[in-house]
């Protein structure tokens, strides 16, 4: 993302983050009018298909007595749509930490959460049954 201050028209960027929330934590004074002030640069930003799922295990796999786990994943450009809350999915991608800045101030140490940006959704139950011909056996 790119902002453009209000008072000057300093760009400032690119930020690589999902949410506008996110960067302006990081935004801090401009270097120029010292203002405090941004609008987003809209003919720099790039934009593309985006969801937030939040996926947990199965309930059936869990061991009595024990709350599924949850984890966060981004979904990007063509991925998204691939499924439909409470599918169960296969999901191959890149775990990463984020910093959590409100955390940081409220605890005072460094708080990271973890997210994954998925690569790969696969949906059980989508499986293609290929038959091999007698060609294709030879």
């Amino acid at each position: 993302m790119w902002f453009k201050c209000k008072i000057c028209n300093d760009i400032k960027g690119p930020f690589f983050n999902n949410t506008i929330d996110d960067t302006r934590k990081y935004l801090g004074q401009c270097f120029i009018c010292q203002s405090k002030t941004y609008d987003l640069a809209d003919n720099l930003n790039v934009y593309r298909n985006y969801q937030k799922w939040t996926v947990q295990e199965t309930p059936g796999s869990v061991p009595p007595g024990r709350v599924p786990r949850q984890k966060e994943v981004f979904i990007l450009n063509d991925l998204v749509d691939s499924a439909r809350p409470g599918d169960e999915v296969e999901i191959t991608g890149i775990f990463m930490n984020r910093f959590e800045y409100g955390a940081n101030v409220k605890h005072g140490f460094p708080v990271f959460s973890t997210t994954i940006e998925a690569n790969n959704v696969v949906r059980f139950g989508d499986e293609q049954v290929i038959e091999l011909t007698d060609e294709d056996k030879k």
